[in-house]
């Protein structure tokens, strides 16, 4: 569950391991079509799940199989100048 408790858009995106940045960077070249698309570049192979955009308090719940192939996966917030601070990894063993 992802819950919004800040003041500002937010989402979430679980990417392939090392490949946040390049997901975010394709997020903010997304340009006018971005907000239709919830700022997540779903034609990626590197997207592997996401929430859509979260208004401020609120909150979406996902459900997804973990990966089979252990690595580091990654999650990040796509919204426009958020994916180089925003994210975080899981780890499947």
């Amino acid at each position: 569950t992802m819950n919004n408790n800040d003041d500002m858009l937010h989402n979430l995106v679980i990417t392939l391991p090392g490949k946040a940045d390049e997901v975010g960077e394709a997020a903010q070249s997304l340009g006018l079509d971005g907000e239709a698309m919830g700022y997540v570049p779903k034609q990626m192979e590197a997207v592997l799940y996401h929430t859509d955009i979260l208004q401020p308090e609120a909150s979406e719940t996902i459900f997804f199989r973990a990966p089979d192939k252990p690595g580091r996966y990654q999650f990040v917030c796509t919204f426009p100048g958020h994916y180089m601070v925003m994210r975080g990894a899981f780890i499947v063993k």
